[in-house]
C-alpha cells in the first residue's frame, strides 16, 4: 500500500498505537498541535536530537525497517545516557519518499516502539512530511537526571583513567561487511551491531549516581574522535593502550580474515554507542565493581595528561600521536556512516 491511499493523518491513526509507554507526567499524547508533559521536580532536562539521512546515515536496502527504527531512537537515547540521564518522551519527525510503502513504515515504527518499551520512553508526536527521494528520520528527545550528577564532555582532570563500558569496533566491522558485500556467514554478530546498538543507560546511570567520574562522552564518532572531543573540552591530552581496548573475538577474527586496519576500525569509526568517560583513579575499582554487580562492563585503556593531543601506544609497544579521525558529515571524502 502506498502513502498516498491513506494520507498523511491516515498513516499517524495507523501507527500512534503502542507510542503512549508510560502515562507518569504526560498530559496531551500524539492528536494536537503539542504533546504537553511535566517534568519531574527539582530534576535537570536534558534535550538532545539526532538527524538520519539516507544514503549518508543509512543503505535503506541494507537494514530492515525495524531496525532502523530501533537505531533510530537508540542513538539518541545514547546520547541520554552519555550525561547520566534517564530517557523520558520522544517526537519523531520523518519525511517520506514516494517509493516507500506502508508496510515498510509499519516495521519502521514497529522498531522505534520495541526500543521505546524497552527503555520506557513515550512517543508523542512529531511530524510527517514528503521528500523526493531520501527517507530522513529525526528524533528529538527528552531526559532528565539530577543536576549535580550529570556528566559533560569538560570535566576531564590530568591523572583521570579512560574507560569504556563495551566493545567498540564490532559496529565497523558491520559497515564493512555491507559496504564490500560481503557474505553474512558467521559475521552475523557483526551486522547486528551496526544494525542494532544497545544504548547504555543502566551504566550510564551508575557511573553518574556514583559521582565518581570527572567525564563522559557516548562512542558515535570512534573513540579516537570522542575522546578528542573530552580532550579539547577540558583542557588535556591523553594516552591510550591499544592492546587494553575492548574487541571481540569475533572483531580479530574478521579483520584478521580480511587483511584489514585494525586501528582504523575499533579507534576511528564508531557507532559502537558505549559510553567512554574519565574518572579519579581512586574511584576505578569502586565504578569496576558497581558495574559488574550490575551486569556492565567496565574497562580501563588510557590516562588524562597535561598537555595537547592523543598518544596512542601501539600493540607493539611503540606510542605515536593518534589523529582523531572520526566521522565528519562535512568531509569530501566521506563515503558513508553506518
Amino acid at each position: 500500500m502506498k502513502l498516498r491511499e491513506i494520507g498523511e493523518f491516515g498513516f499517524i491513526d495507523r501507527i500512534k498505537g503502542g507510542c503512549f509507554i508510560r502515562e507518569k507526567n504526560v498530559i496531551k499524547a500524539i492528536g494536537d498541535d503539542c504533546c504537553v508533559f511535566r517534568t519531574s521536580a527539582n530534576l535537570a532536562t536534558i534535550l538532545t536530537t539526532d538527524m538520519l539521512v539516507e544514503d549518508i546515515h543509512f543503505l535503506r536496502d541494507a537494514i530492515p525497517a525495524v531496525k532502523l527504527g530501533r537505531k533510530s531512537l537508540a542513538v539518541n537515547i545514547s546520547d541520554i545516557a552519555a550525561m547520566g540521564g534517564i530517557p523520558r518522551e520522544a517526537v519523531i519527525s520523518i519525511a517520506i519518499p514516494p517509493d516507500l510503502d506502508v508496510e515498510y513504515l509499519d516495521a519502521l515504527y514497529d522498531g522505534m516502539k520495541e526500543m521505546a518499551r524497552e527503555f520506557d520512553v513515550n512517543l508523542l508526536g512529531g511530524d510527517t512530511t514528503s521528500a523526493p527521494k531520501h527517507l530522513v528520520i529525526n528524533v528529538a528527545l527528552v531526559g532528565e537526571g539530577k543536576e549535580d550528577e550529570l556528566l559533560y564532555r569538560s570535566g576531564a582532570r590530568v591523572g583521570d583513567i579512560i574507560f569504556l563500558t563495551g566493545n567498540v569496533g564490532s559496529s565497523a566491522a558491520g559497515l564493512d561487511m555491507i559496504l564490500n558485500n560481503r557474505e553474512v556467514d558467521c559475521w552475523t554478530e557483526l551486522l547486528e551491531a551496526h544494525h542494532n546498538p544497545v544504548p547504555h543507560v543502566k551504566a550510564g546511570r551508575i557511573i553518574a549516581s556514583l559521582r565518581a567520574a570527572n567525564s563522559m562522552i557516548d562512542v558515535s564518532d570512534g573513540v579516537a574522535s570522542d575522546l578528542g572531543h573530552i580532550c579539547f573540552e577540558s583542557g588535556v591530552g591523553a594516552i591510550v593502550e591499544e592492546s587494553k581496548i575492548p574487541v571481540t573475538k569475533t572483531f580479530e577474527k574478521y579483520v584478521a580474515r580480511f587483511g584489514l586496519d585494525y586501528e582504523y576500525l575499533s579507534l576511528h569509526v564508531g557507532e559502537d554507542y558505549v559510553l567512554l568517560g574519565t574518572a579519579r583513579e581512586s574511584a576505578a575499582d569502586t565504578l569496576g565493581r558497581a558495574l559488574a554487580k550490575e551486569g556492565c562492563h567496565f574497562f580501563v585503556v588510557g590516562r588524562i595528561v597535561e598537555g595537547q593531543g592523543i598518544r596512542l601506544i601501539g600493540r607493539d609497544g611503540k606510542a605515536r600521536a593518534m589523529e582523531a579521525r572520526g566521522f565528519d558529515h562535512f568531509r569530501k571524502e566521506r563515503d558513508i556512516e553506518g
